[in-house]
Order: C-alpha cells, then sequence, then structure tokens
C-alpha cells in the first residue's frame, strides 16, 4: 500500500505488495535499503535525515471521536431560529421559531503501508537492533506524514481515494479564504482572521503556517527590540515570535514542515503506477474581467503539467513555449491524457515566473481529469512558489477526525524468508463549523 501514496481503496484484499522489503546481503558500502544498516563502523547510530514525530503538528492537536460507519453522518447546527423580533405582550403566544440543521456526510478514508524484513536481516547485528521495531516506527512516520498533508490538501475530487481536508471543506462551506496576493502575513491579518472567527460564535485557538511565514512575521519587530539597562541580555538578539494577541483572543503560532511553498516538479515518477505524463496545450491571452494579473505581473510565462492517481504523479511534460500575458488578461491551458495503465485522476498545473525561467516553475494548482482532459483558465488565482496557512477553532463543535479504526498493525502471511505486516490508519476529518476556521493563500515572503 506504500506506493499508493499512503491512501488506499479500503479493501485488506487490495493492499499493494511490498514495493522493497529491507534485505541483507554482501553488498560494500556505499549500500542501499537493508545493507545500509550493517554494523560497518563501531558508531550504531542510525542517521534520521526525514522527517520526526515532532513535525506533526495538526494531527497531535486534532479532537480525536469515534467514528461508526463508513460514512459519518452528522447534523450542522446553522440558525437557532429566524432573526424575528422575539418580544412578546403578557399572555401572548410567542411564535415559533424552528432551528436550521443540515445533514451533512463524510467519508472515511483508509491510509496503510506494508513491510517487511528479511528474516536474515534478524539474526545479524544491525543499526538499529531490532530491524521489526525500527521499521515499524518508520511506518508510523511514513503514514503520519500523509496524514498530516491529507489533513490539509486532501481532495476526493482529485484523489478519489482521499478524504476530504480542511481547507476543501472550509471552501465548500462558505469558510473565509484570505488571499495575500504574494504579501508575507502581518499582524493586521490575523487580527482580521481571529475576528471573522469570533463572528460566527468560533475561538481562533491556533495558527498553523510554514517557519518562512513565521519567521517573516518575527522579523517585523526586530526594530521594535529594546534592552534595559544595566540587566540588557549578552549574547542573544532576535524576537522569537510564538503567537498573538488579538481583540477575539490569543492566538498560538505553530509552524508545520508540511505547509511548503509550491513545489518543482519531479524529476521522474514517484511510482511504478503513476500516469503517464499528459500533454499541454496554451491557448492565446485575451482579455479577462475576473484576471488577477496587474502590470507588475506582466511578463513572459511557461507552463507544465503532471498526472496524478492515488499511487503518485507522473513526469511533467516538457515546458511550453514563452507566453507574453498582459495585465488584465487571462489564458486557457488545455492538457490532455496521456494514458497508460493506471489512468489520472487530477493534473498538477506548474507556471514559471514571469522571466520564464526554466527553474523558477512551481506548483500553481491541480485540477480534476474529466474523460482524459482538464482545462483551467489561467487568471493568476494561484501564485506559484508562495505559502498556504490555516487559522481553525480546535474545539470539538467545530473540528473533529472520527476514526473508525486507530492505528494498527496486520500481520501477512510468510510467503517468503521475509516478515511482513500492515500498519493501517481509518477515518476522516470533520468540519462541523467551516464559518470559524480561515484559510490563507498565496502567502508571500518578505
Amino acid at each position: 500500500m506504500e506506493e499508493m501514496n499512503g491512501f488506499g481503496e479500503g479493501s485488506v484484499a487490495e493492499l499493494q505488495e511490498l514495493r522493497k522489503a529491507l534485505s541483507i546481503g554482501y553488498q560494500d558500502p556505499p549500500a542501499t535499503g537493508g545493507d545500509a544498516l550493517r554494523v560497518e563502523s563501531l558508531e550504531a547510530t542510525l542517521k534520521v535525515l526525514s522527517y520526526g514525530a515532532t513535525h506533526i503538528k495538526l494531527w497531535n492537536d486534532i479532537p480525536k471521536m469515534e467514528a461508526y460507519s463508513t460514512v459519518e453522518e452528522y447534523s450542522r447546527l446553522n440558525a437557532y431560529g429566524q432573526d424575528s423580533g422575539g418580544f412578546v405582550d403578557g399572555g401572548v403566544l410567542p411564535e415559533a421559531e424552528d432551528s436550521d440543521y443540515s445533514r451533512e456526510t463524510q467519508k472515511v478514508k483508509y491510509v496503510g503501508t506494508t513491510r517487511a524484513v528479511d528474516h536474515p536481516a534478524t539474526l545479524v547485528r544491525s543499526v538499529p537492533s531490532d530491524l521489526i521495531a525500527q521499521e515499524t516506527a518508520n511506518g508510523v512516520l511514513w503514514m503520519l506524514g500523509k496524514i498530516e498533508r491529507g489533513l490539509f490538501f486532501g481532495d476526493s475530487t482529485l484523489v478519489p481515494q482521499e478524504w476530504d481536508g480542511v481547507n476543501k471543506q472550509i471552501i465548500d462551506g462558505g469558510g473565509t479564504v484570505i488571499d495575500l496576493r504574494g504579501a508575507p502575513l502581518d499582524a493586521g491579518t490575523i487580527e482580521e482572521a481571529s475576528d471573522i472567527i469570533a463572528q460566527n460564535y468560533g475561538v481562533a485557538s491556533k495558527l498553523y503556517a510554514n517557519n518562512t511565514v513565521f519567521s517573516d512575521f518575527s522579523k517585523t519587530y526586530y526594530g521594535q527590540q529594546r534592552w534595559s539597562s544595566p540587566n540588557a541580555p549578552a549574547g542573544k538578539v532576535g524576537t522569537p515570535v510564538t503567537g498573538m494577541s488579538t481583540q477575539a483572543g490569543d492566538v498560538e503560532f505553530s509552524s508545520n514542515v508540511f505547509l511548503k511553498k509550491g513545489a518543482l516538479a519531479p524529476t521522474s515518477a514517484t511510482s511504478p503506477k503513476a500516469p503517464t505524463a499528459p500533454t499541454l496545450a496554451v491557448g492565446v491571452p485575451g482579455a479577462s474581467g475576473t484576471s488577477q494579473f496587474i502590470a507588475a505581473d506582466a511578463g513572459n510565462y511557461k507552463w507544465s503539467v503532471t498526472a496524478v492517481n492515488q499511487f503518485g504523479e507522473s513526469v511533467p511534460s516538457a515546458l511550453s513555449a514563452s507566453t507574453a500575458i498582459a495585465a488584465g488578461e487571462g489564458v486557457t491551458l488545455t492538457v490532455t491524457d496521456g494514458g497508460g495503465t493506471y489512468p489520472a485522476t487530477a493534473y498538477k498545473i506548474y507556471r514559471t515566473d514571469k522571466t520564464a525561467a526554466d527553474a523558477t516553475a512551481a506548483y500553481m494548482t491541480t485540477v480534476t481529469a474529466t474523460a482524459g482532459q482538464a482545462g483551467v483558465e489561467d487568471e493568476n488565482a494561484d501564485i506559484p512558489g508562495s505559502f498556504s496557512g490555516n487559522l481553525l477553532d480546535l474545539s470539538s463543535q467545530s473540528l473533529s477526525f472520527k476514526q473508525l479504526s486507530p492505528l494498527i498493525r496486520m500481520p501477512l502471511a510468510m510467503l517468503a524468508p521475509s516478515i511482513r505486516w500492515m500498519q493501517l490508519l481509518y477515518g476522516t476529518p470533520i468540519v462541523y463549523a467551516p464559518k470559524r476556521h480561515v484559510v490563507f493563500k498565496n502567502i508571500g515572503q518578505a
């Protein structure tokens, strides 16, 4: 199931075989796979270069509740009644009012990975000493990384096996999106977002963004630092900012490595079962009443596209020819499917900056693949290379994660001298009150 980008179909029988088992051989250093864990020196230390448990933030914060079905139904209270007068004359029957409810659903989705260790690897002295325990821990962190990203960005219209993350549920539910248009996140914007949540009877609990966003925020206070003599601190400068007091209450800042700026396209397919690369046609730019290309954005641009499915992402198409776009214009991009054994369910669009330099091509947006083709109007609504963020009300009345099954480990049949198992979690996030949360998009750097 590792090749499924974390999310699966939900049937144990359909779980994928292990992509690569840890095995012990005779390869001399440098080594890969299980050989990289053989003892070659006295330093019995495994160096961890990826993310760790401390980087998992929203998953740790979100309230957990039990799910009772693969389709979680819940009622959303929209209003206690009509906004009528309420006051009546003595002895007079008050007007009848009905609360306004809506019935909502979210489907439970399945996240998992298959892991394996060759039996000989359990008999030799390795780093770490217990390969099965280490690989189990690695599998947990791999899943948590997929879960953390999915909690923010999951979208079942793009990859049906994914749940809908908080961003999609907030937007679909009429929540607020604040577009920074390439400007850094500042105190005024956070104050505005906190007030929006308060006006909808929520409490802004925590702001999630990349550390670069918070670093830029912190820099705005450098000129305001003061040292009190004679007890001035020695040797340290800087103003680390861990939160902000707003009129609606205190907001805690939570730096999240998974809220990265727009990534570059992969140089190779991320899975053997990724779709075949699509092709891209760029139309002739024309005037558009909804264009967000302003005079400062006028320049030459190039685009490329990749195909996406539950297994991964294809190689990108070749960058398009340079196309000049003026202020107030837009351009239509037409994506044609490349076919392949495992079809695409969505396409990711990448775009250069206005210099059209190839190396600047960064992720812009994702569109649904419809009948093997998709079209998108690029009007600069999504700025490549920008950041996103979320200000959330973390009360269980506003947001929760419904678990049909917590994280479990399930042994698999031994078909070879290899110990195999699955690690699985079943659940879905639910945003009960979309208007009590705010999404920030197109956050720029100072």
